[in-house]
This record gives C-alpha cells, sequence and structure tokens, in this order.
C-alpha cells in the first residue's frame, strides 16, 4: 500500500494553527538581511530543470545566503554537485520523514514557490517569513498565504525566463555549465562521437512514429556518429520497436539522471521530444533538437537564460488543437499548447497527429547541421 499523505498533512496544519495568530506580523526581509532562502516545489523533471533561471537569480540576489531546494527525491542526486551553491532537500508528500525533516531545518527568512502556491501552506507551517508565488492559480484557496504575489508575463516569454522573475532585479547572467558542475558519474564506455536519440516521453501524446527515428539514425550513422537510443524505465518497448543496429548503444532507463546528465555532456546532439531529458540536455551543454508536437516551442524551447546553448524547436508553429492556454493551473492569454492525454475517451487524444506531422527531414538538417560542426 503507498503511504498516505494524511500524516503529512496533519503536522503541516498542526503547525499552521501555531502560526497563523502572529500571521499580522510578516515582513518582507531586506536583501541585505536574508540568511536562509528556501525554494520549494514537486515538479516534474522538465518543468524543474526550466526553472534553473530562479536557482541562478536567487544565488544573484543573496550572494552570502543559505540557499535551499525542496524537490522529489528522484531529483535530488541532480543537485548534489550544488549549482550555483544551492543544496537540495528531497521531501515527498507521501513521505512522512522528509516532511519532518524540513520542519528540523532552521527558519527561512523567504521561500520561492516555483509554480505550485498550494505549498505556501508547507512553507507557512515551517515558518518562513516571507512567501512568493505566481499570482492567479486556481482554485484560489492555493495563494491565501501568498505574501508577494508575481505575475506571469504578458507577452510571450519561455517558461525558463519566467520562473527567474520571482526573484527581484535583473534577469541573471546565461546559463553556463561552470554553473552547474557534472560531479562523479561512472559511465559505460562511449565512442569519441554519438548522438543520443531519446524516445520516451511523460506522455503518450509526445511519442513521434517509429520510421521517423529510423530515418534520423540512419542518418547520423552515415555521418559516422554511434546512435545512442535512450528512453525511460518502462519504455524498453519503444526501442525494440526500431530494431536498433548491431553498432548501436541502448540505455533503456538503465542510467540514473546524473549519469545521463553526464553521457548527455559528451554528446554531439541529441534529439528528443518535449520532455524532461530535453531540458537535462540543456544543463548538460549538449546541442539539442527538441520535437514539439502538443507543446508550445515558445514556452519551452529556448530562452534567454539558455541563450549560449543550441537549442533548435522542430514542429509545426501552429496546430488546430493546440489551443489549450493553461500553464501550471494559470490561464496565460497568449499560451498555445494542449496537455490532454492520450486514450479513445471523451477529452483524450485518440492519435496524436501534432507529432507525425514533426517532419524527419528537418530534423536530419539540422542534425547534419551539428554533425557537421563538430567534426
Amino acid at each position: 500500500m503507498r503511504p498516505g499523505r494524511f500524516p503529512g498533512r496533519l503536522l503541516i496544519f498542526a503547525a499552521l494553527l501555531c502560526r497563523l495568530p502572529w500571521q499580522w506580523l510578516r515582513r518582507k526581509p531586506k536583501p541585505e538581511a536574508v540568511e536562509r532562502v528556501l525554494i520549494l516545489h514537486q515538479f516534474l523533471l522538465g518543468d524543474a530543470l526550466m526553472a534553473t533561471s530562479l536557482l541562478a537569480k536567487a544565488r544573484q540576489r543573496f550572494p552570502n545566503a543559505d540557499i535551499a531546494l525542496a524537490c522529489p527525491p528522484g531529483q535530488a542526486e541532480l543537485y548534489e554537485s550544488r549549482p550555483y551553491g544551492i543544496r537540495p532537500l528531497p521531501w515527498h508528500p507521501r513521505d512522512f520523514a522528509s516532511i519532518r525533516r524540513l520542519f528540523a531545518e532552521r527558519r527561512f527568512d523567504i521561500a520561492y514557490l516555483m509554480g505550485e502556491n498550494r505549498l505556501s501552506f508547507l512553507a507557512r507551517a515551517m515558518g518562513a517569513r516571507w512567501i512568493v508565488g505566481f499570482a492567479g492559480e486556481t482554485p484560489r484557496y492555493k495563494n491565501w498565504l501568498v505574501d508577494e504575489a508575481v505575475p506571469y508575463a504578458d507577452q510571450p516569454e519561455a517558461w525558463t525566463d519566467t520562473a527567474g522573475r520571482l526573484v527581484d532585479g535583473p534577469e541573471p547572467r546565461p546559463f553556463r555549465l561552470t554553473d552547474w558542475p557534472l560531479g562523479e558519474a561512472s559511465l559505460p564506455t562511449l565512442p569519441a562521437r554519438y548522438v543520443v536519440l531519446h524516445v520516451g516521453a511523460s506522455s503518450a501524446t509526445r511519442f513521434w512514429p517509429a520510421d521517423s527515428w529510423r530515418q534520423v539514425a540512419r542518418q547520423a550513422r552515415s555521418l559516422g556518429a554511434t546512435v545512442v537510443w535512450s528512453c525511460g524505465p518502462g519504455e524498453q518497448r519503444l526501442i525494440d520497436e526500431l530494431a536498433p543496429q548491431p553498432g548501436d548503444r541502448v540505455f533503456a532507463g538503465s542510467l540514473s539522471l546524473v549519469q545521463l546528465r553526464a553521457a548527455l555532456a559528451g554528446a554531439s546532439a541529441c534529439v528528443c521530444p518535449d520532455t524532461g531529458i530535453a531540458h537535462l540536455a540543456k544543463v548538460a551543454g549538449c546541442p539539442l533538437i527538441m520535437l514539439f508536437g502538443p507543446g508550445s516551442e515558445m514556452l519551452f524551447g529556448g530562452s534567454r537564460f539558455f541563450a549560449e546553448h543550441v537549442c533548435v524547436g522542430v514542429g509545426p508553429s501552429l496546430f488546430p488543437c493546440r489551443n489549450q492556454r493553461s500553464v501550471h493551473y494559470r490561464e496565460v492569454d497568449w499560451a498555445l499548447r494542449c496537455f490532454r492525454q492520450a486514450g479513445s475517451e471523451e477529452g483524450r487524444c485518440r492519435l496524436p497527429q501534432c507529432m507525425a506531422a514533426v517532419a524527419a527531414a528537418e530534423v536530419i538538417k539540422h542534425l547534419e547541421g551539428l554533425l557537421n560542426v563538430g567534426s
């Protein structure tokens, strides 16, 4: 039986009852007085990595502060190499022991919520003196304990650049690989020149047709690059369908995130759907070709923060059913995307035609450009 959320919620609301009577005393601390900063989230991998700009901005704003990142346990290992000097605090709403460890931390002067204002209840219960989150999350009760609500951009902007808006001050310096050391990672021996083709995705609506992957793989081999097939745990069937060649390498959910980042750092290029591993390639400094079907290239592709990183988006700029405007439970007028799940039921996607519309020839053209530059 999966552990329940009740013990953690009981602790949070018991602590809240003790702290809420003093709520009226809260004041935003001056930057020079901030000694401890908490960045709090339970995002999936992709959204968390896109918000690396928030880590950079926090360090830029509070250069001498102790900055902690409370994140899902599966992501914490990535941050063990201390990007921007930030320390990870792994936690999960169903893991009571991890919530108790958060409460054992000394009070934070300011807490930033990456995008989930419901976590303001936890931040206040922990004693955070000031809580900053994005405005407009629904339902509205999630915003009750947010002290400072920052609006999303009213013009098209990458989510990566939006994330940094939570912290006052000028934009952070663009990302450099030296800002996030690779750390120690034991890897199988890899060839000198290889291309990572990551075929998995967080949703079946982002799977690219097998024949398209095979076309890209053939061209990569013809250009002298070894094909490294990758997918997530439980997605082996996607690679089996592609019938890898004898000289190819296959990592079917067998690498940790730290190992996969190290593998991406050594690759000549990565081709990947709009999913978490694409954003892992960004923080690995790997030239990236992202496949956009249901997702929005404007929101999730290139950005000012990753301006020094090669990120090429391929896919139709507009698609009829890419017509939903919600971003992290907020309505954003200029955002056009689709987050329907695959399935035959009402309101689901029966056939992801948007992914079929991603032209293999265009991906190959960009891949040739990247491999010729690196030859």
